[in-house]
C-alpha cells in the first residue's frame, strides 16, 4: 500500500478578505485598528502561534498609512497579545503556563554563541502516517497521521543543532498553521489548552549518522549530543516526542533538579 504524505508549506499564505470593519474617522484610527485586530484574535481568525497580516497588508486592507498600523500593533505588543519576531513577522501570543518548566528538572542547553545571532528555523513540516513505530509509541493506529517537524538552530548562519518533533495530529490539529520556530512546543500546547504534566529527557554522546554529521558539518573527532524528550499529559500518555542532535563543541548543558 502506498504511503499517503501530506506536506505543509512552512510559510503558509492565508487569503484575507477585504476588511468588513468600517473605521470611524472621528476617532483615533490606530485605537480602532487595535480593537479590530484584538477582536479577530478573540474570534479565532488569527490563531495563537500564527502571524497576523504584515503592516503593509493591513495598511492596504484598511486604506490607512503604515505608521498608524504600527501604532496599533505596538499597543497590542505592549499588552503581550502580539509578539514581534525580527525577520519573521508579528505573531499572536496565547495563554502560557504560569509555572516554570524547570520545576520538573531536566537538561538545560546553552548555545555558545558569544555575540553572534542565534536563530531557529522550521525547515520541515509535514503530515505522515504514524506507521507501526509511532503507532506503538503514541498508542494510535498505524494509519493515523502525525506531524513531523524539523528545526535547524543556527549561529551566524552555521547550523549547530537539528531537532525533530513527532506529534499526533489529533493531539494538536492546529499545528499546521503555527510557526513552531517562534514559540516553544510547550508554549504551543498552552495556547491550545493542552495540559502538559511532565517531560522526560535522556542524553547520550553519539557519533551520529553520516547524513546528520554532514548537515551539521561536524569536524572529525567532535561528538554529537543526542537529547530526546517525551512530553506527557496529565494521564501519563506521551503526546509528543523530540530528538535533537547538537554539536558538542557549540553547546554546554547544566542539570536542573526538582524537589
Amino acid at each position: 500500500m502506498d504511503k499517503i504524505v501530506e506536506t505543509l508549506e512552512n510559510n503558509e499564505k492565508v487569503n484575507h478578505e477585504e476588511a468588513s470593519d468600517k473605521l470611524d474617522y472621528r476617532m483615533p484610527i490606530y485605537l480602532q485598528l487595535r480593537e479590530i485586530v484584538r477582536s479577530r484574535i478573540e474570534e479565532g481568525e488569527y490563531l495563537p502561534g500564527t502571524a497576523i497580516p504584515s503592516e503593509n497588508k493591513l495598511a492596504e486592507i484598511f486604506g490607512i498609512n503604515r505608521l498608524t498600523v504600527r501604532n496599533a500593533v505596538d499597543a497590542l505588543v505592549n499588552e503581550g497579545i502580539l509578539q514581534r519576531v525580527q525577520g519573521k513577522g508579528v505573531f499572536v501570543v496565547g495563554n502560557k503556563y504560569e509555572e516554570a518548566l524547570e520545576e520538573y528538572g531536566g537538561f538545560v542547553n546553552t548555545v555558545s554563541s558569544g555575540q553572534k545571532k542565534v536563530s531557529v528555523k522550521e525547515q520541515v513540516k509535514m503530515l505522515r502516517l504514524a506507521g507501526n513505530k509511532y503507532a506503538n509509541y503514541f498508542n494510535i493506529e498505524p494509519d493515523d497521521l502525525i506531524f513531523y517537524l524539523r528545526h535547524f538552530t543556527t549561529i551566524a548562519d552555521e547550523i549547530v543543532s537539528i531537532e525533530d518533533f513527532f506529534i499526533p495530529k489529533n493531539v494538536l490539529p492546529e499545528l499546521g498553521a503555527v510557526n513552531s520556530s517562534v514559540f516553544t512546543m510547550r508554549d504551543i500546547f498552552a495556547f491550545y489548552e493542552i495540559e502538559l504534566d511532565s517531560m522526560q529527557q535522556t542524553m547520550e554522546i553519539v557519533s551520529g549518522e553520516p547524513k546528520v554529521r554532514k548537515s551539521l558539518d561536524v569536524p572529525d573527532g567532535v561528538a554529537l549530543i543526542m537529547l530526546t524528550c517525551d512530553y506527557h499529559d496529565k494521564n501519563g500518555c506521551i503526546i509528543a516526542h523530540s530528538r535533537s542532535f547538537i554539536r558538542s563543541d557549540k553547546s554546554s548543558f547544566s542539570i536542573k533538579l526538582h524537589d
